[in-house]
C-alpha cells in the first residue's frame, strides 16, 4: 500500500469531515451573543472609518510628499528654496496671428497686467525687456524669428510643503487671462505648476471613478456568477468592509492620496474578494450534507483556513516588498495594501461565515447555472490538457521569447507623457516643442567660500566658461544666465541692483544657472548631469561646489528609487513566496515549480514592457511584485486541490482533471473579478496608472492560463510513480488534516 492508499485509508476510519473539523467553528457560530458581536464589531469599524475618510479626505501631489523628509536630494531642494526664495520658473507660450505689431503690444500689455494681479506671481519676463539680440530673446521668449510667437517667463510662489490648490488655481487663472485678446489664439503653459495641478486633477477624476465604477462591477459579476442577492451581499460586505477600513485608516493617520495611493480602494476591492468567493463556494458545498448553517460555515472556514492563510500571506509579500522603497507613495500603498489584504482574510474566517449562515439559515441554494456552464467546459478543458501536454509546453515555450524583451526595460519619468496624448498638459508639450520654446529646466546652484562673492574676476570668469560649455552640449536648449561677456558688477550699486531672474542669493555667494531642455525626460537629464558635472570639476576652482537641484532633478532621482524597488522587491517576493510555498507543500520540487510559474507571466509582461517602449514608473514598477504574489496564490489552491484529490486514491491524471473542474472554477472567477477591477484603470487620464492597470491584468490573465494549463501537465509528470511515490504527501497537504 503506498503513502496515498494509507491517507485514504486512515480518512475511512475517522469521523466525516463535517463532524471531525468543524467543533470548534459550530459552537463559535452557533451562539447568538457571538454572532451579534462579531457583527457589531464589523459595523462599528466601518462606520468610524467611514467618518475618517469623509472628514480627512484630501489629494496632495506636491513634490515633497514623493520623498522621505530627510531624503538628500529633497534636502537640498529645501535649502535651495530657503536660500533663493521659494520661487519656480513658468514658461508661457503666447500662439500668435499675424496681426499688427500694436495689436500685439498691446494684448501683451494687458496680459501682463492681469497676471501681475495674481497672487502667486511675483515676476514677469518679456521679450521687450531685453535687446532683440540677447540671448535670452532669441534662445527663449522668440526662438523662432519667422514667426510671431512669443513667451513669458513667470516667477511664481513654490511652496512645496502646502496642500492648497493653489497651483492648480493659478495655472486656471493663467489660461483664462488670455480670454478676451485678440492677437493671442492660444496659450501653452510649461512648468512644475502645471504638472502638479493637473496630477491633483486626474486624482480626483480616478477617485470618483474607479470606487464607483468597481463596485458596480462587482456587483453585476456576483449576480452573474451567484445568481442570487445573499451571497451577493456577503460578497460585497467583504470587499466594501474592507476597502473602508483601510481607506479610513490611510486617511485617518493624516495622509493625503496622492496618484499612487489613489489606487488602493481599486485594488483592495480587488484583492479582497478572492478568499470571499473560495468561502461560498465550500459553505454551499458544505450545507448540502450539514444540519444546518452553523455547521456549513464551520467545514467551509477549516476547509479554506489553511490555503487561503498562505494565499493572503503571498499576496501580503508582494505588497511588502515594496515597503522599504524610498519613494514615499509607493511605501504608503504598499503598507496600506497588505493590512487591507490582511483585514480581508480576517473578515473573511470570522464576519463573513457568520454573515452566509444567517443570510441562508433556512435555504439551501440552487446550482447557479454558470457554475455549471463553468464546470462543464473546465471538464472538456481538462481532457484538452491531458491530451496535449506537448502543445502546450511548446506553447509556454514560444511565450517565454518575449523575455528577451527585459534587456530593452528602463526606468524613466517624463511628466509630458504622463497623461493622455489628447490631454491639455501633452498638447501644451507638444506646441512648445513644435514652436522651438525650451520645455523643462535644471537648476544649477555655485557657491563660494565664506568672504568670497561670485561676482569677483577670479569666479566670474570660470562660471562664464562652464555656461558657455554648458550651451553647447547636445539636449541643452539653453542658458538662462547672469553670467556673459559684460563681466561682473564691479561697484556695491550694480550688486545692488535689481535681479528679477533671482539669479544670486543676499551675500553674493552663491549664484544660480537655469540650463533649458528640450525634453521632460529623468533618463536623458540624468545622462545631460553625467557631462556637466565632470566639466564643472575640469573648469571650476576647486573651492566652488556646484548642486544640481529642482523638481525635474528630484523626478530622477524618484526614478532611480523606482528602479531599486523593482529589483528589491522581485527578489524579496521571491523569497518570500518561496519559503511560504515550501512551508505549505513541504516539497522543494512543488515550491519551485510553484515560484517558477508564477514568475513566467511576470516575466513576458515585462519583457513586452521593453519591447513595447513602457518604462518602469512609480506605477508600473508595482506589478511584478504583486502579479507574483497573485500568481502563487493561484498555485497554491490547485496544488492543494491535487493533493486532496490525490489522497482520495485519485492516480495524477485525475487528481488534475479534479483540481480543474472544482478549484479551477474558483481561479475563473476570481481572475474575472481581478481583471475587471485592474482593466477599469485603463480609463485613467494618467499614463502610469493605466499602463499598471491593463498590464496587471494581462499578468493576472497568463498566470491562469499557465495555472490551468502548464501546471496540471507538470503535477501529473512529476505524479507518475516511477521509483515510489515522487511527492511526498504531506506535500500536499495542511497541518493537522
Amino acid at each position: 500500500m503506498n503513502e496515498f492508499e494509507r491517507k485514504s485509508s486512515k480518512s475511512r476510519d475517522t469521523p466525516p469531515m463535517g463532524e471531525r473539523d468543524a467543533r470548534v467553528t459550530k459552537a463559535i457560530f452557533s451562539y447568538p451573543a457571538v454572532r451579534a458581536i462579531t457583527l457589531g464589531l464589523w459595523l462599528i469599524i466601518t462606520t468610524g472609518a467611514v467618518m475618517a475618510a469623509v472628514t480627512g479626505f484630501r489629494i496632495d501631489n506636491s513634490v515633497s510628499i514623493w520623498f522621505e523628509t530627510d531624503d538628500p536630494a529633497l534636502t537640498e531642494y529645501r535649502a535651495y528654496l530657503d536660500d533663493f526664495g521659494s520661487r519656480e520658473w513658468m514658461l508661457v507660450a503666447l500662439d500668435r496671428p499675424n496681426e499688427s505689431p500694436v495689436s500685439a503690444d498691446v494684448d501683451r500689455t494687458g496680459l501682463m497686467s492681469r497676471l501681475l494681479a495674481l497672487e502667486h506671481v511675483h515676476t514677469i519676463v518679456s521679450a521687450e525687456d531685453f535687446p532683440p539680440s540677447s540671448d535670452l530673446v532669441q534662445d527663449v521668449l522668440r526662438p523662432n524669428p519667422d514667426s510671431t510667437d512669443e513667451s513669458l517667463l513667470l516667477l511664481v510662489t513654490n511652496d512645496i510643503d502646502t496642500e492648497e490648490a493653489y497651483r492648480e488655481d493659478l495655472v486656471t487663472q493663467i489660461r483664462e487671462a488670455v480670454i478676451g485678446l485678440s492677437s493671442i489664439n492660444a496659450v501653452h503653459v510649461a512648468g512644475i505648476a502645471v504638472i502638479n495641478g493637473e496630477l491633483n486633477q486626474a486624482s480626483r477624476h480616478d477617485m470618483f471613478l474607479f470606487f464607483p465604477l468597481v463596485t458596480v462591477f462587482l456587483c453585476l459579476m456576483s449576480v452573474f456568477l451567484f445568481r442570487n442577492a445573499r451571497d451577493t451581499v456577503v460578497l460585497l460586505s467583504i470587499s466594501l468592509g474592507t476597502v473602508v477600513v483601510t481607506q479610513g485608516l490611510l486617511i485617518g493617520l493624516g495622509n493625503s492620496l496622492n496618484m499612487v495611493t489613489i489606487m488602493l480602494p481599486t485594488i483592495v476591492i480587488a484583492l479582497s474578494v478572492a478568499d470571499g468567493i473560495h468561502l461560498i463556494h465550500a459553505f454551499h458545498g458544505a450545507r448540502q450534507g450539514a444540519e444546518d448553517s452553523y455547521r456549513a460555515a464551520g467545514i467551509a472556514v477549516k476547509e479554506i483556513a489553511w490555503p487561503c492563510a498562505g494565499t493572503t500571506l503571498t499576496t501580503i509579500s508582494g505588497f511588502l516588498a515594496f515597503s522599504g522603497s524610498s519613494v514615499v507613495p509607493v511605501f504608503q500603498l504598499a503598507l496600506f495594501a497588505s493590512f487591507g489584504i490582511a483585514f480581508a482574510w480576517l473578515l473573511t474566517m470570522t464576519g463573513a461565515p457568520v454573515l452566509l449562515a444567517v443570510l441562508w439559515k433556512d435555504r439551501v441554494r440552487n446550482q447557479a447555472p454558470a457554475i455549471s456552464i463553468g464546470s462543464h467546459y473546465l471538464a472538456r478543458w481538462s481532457r484538452i490538457v491531458d491530451r496535449y501536454p506537448i502543445w502546450i509546453v511548446s506553447a509556454f515555450v514560444l511565450l517565454g521569447a518575449s523575455l528577451f524583451g527585459l534587456r530593452s526595460l528602463q526606468g524613466d519619468t517624463d511628466y509630458s507623457k504622463f497623461f493622455r496624448a489628447d490631454t491639455r498638459v501633452p498638447q501644451d508639450y507638444r506646441a512648445l516643442q513644435q514652436a522651438g520654446f525650451p520645455q523643462n529646466p535644471l537648476n544649477l546652484v555655485f557657491r563660494v567660500p565664506a568672504g568670497e562673492t561670485v561676482t569677483s574676476t577670479s569666479y566670474w570668469a570660470p562660471l562664464t566658461e562652464l555656461t558657455n560649455t554648458v550651451k553647447q552640449l547636445s539636449g541643452v536648449h539653453s542658458v538662462i544666465s547672469p553670467f556673459g561677456s559684460s563681466g561682473p558688477p564691479s561697484s556695491p550699486d550694480e550688486q545692488s541692483m535689481p535681479d528679477p531672474f533671482g539669479f544670486f542669493t543676499e551675500d553674493f555667494r552663491q549664484a544660480q544657472i537655469i540650463v533649458m531642455t528640450d525634453y521632460p525626460s529623468s533618463r536623458r537629464l540624468n545622462e545631460l548631469l553625467s557631462r556637466i558635472e565632470p566639466l564643472a570639476e575640469e573648469i571650476l576652482p576647486a573651492d566652488v561646489t556646484v548642486t544640481p537641484t529642482g523638481t525635474s532633478l528630484l523626478w530622477a532621482h524618484m526614478d532611480d528609487g523606482v528602479i531599486r524597488t523593482q529589483r528589491e522587491s522581485l527578489l524579496i517576493v521571491c523569497v518570500v513566496c518561496f519559503g511560504i510555498l515550501l512551508l505549505l507543500f513541504r516539497s522543494l520540487r512543488l515550491a519551485g515549480i510553484g515560484l517558477a510559474l508564477s514568475l513566467l507571466p511576470v516575466g513576458v509582461v515585462l519583457g513586452l514592457m521593453g519591447f513595447w517602449g513602457i518604462p518602469v514608473n512609480m506605477a508600473t514598477v508595482l506589478i511584478a511584485g504583486i502579479a507574483v504574489g497573485l500568481a502563487v496564490d493561484d498555485t497554491i489552491h490547485f496544488v492543494h486541490a491535487f493533493g486532496n484529490s490525490r489522497g482520495q486514491g485519485a492516480d495524477p491524471r485525475q487528481a488534475c482533471e479534479d483540481a480543474i473542474v472544482t478549484v479551477g472554477l474558483r481561479l475563473v472567477m476570481t481572475t474575472l473579478i481581478l481583471v475587471g477591477a485592474f482593466a477599469s484603470m485603463g480609463l485613467s487620464d494618467f499614463m502610469p496608472t493605466l499602463q499598471f492597470g491593463l498590464l496587471s491584468s494581462l499578468t493576472i490573465i497568463l498566470a491562469l492560463v499557465a495555472d490551468l494549463a502548464l501546471l496540471p501537465v507538470l503535477l501529473a509528470k512529476i505524479g507518475q510513480k516511477q521509483s515510489g511515490d515522487p511527492i511526498p504527501n504531506s506535500a500536499l497537504h495542511a497541518p493537522g488534516s
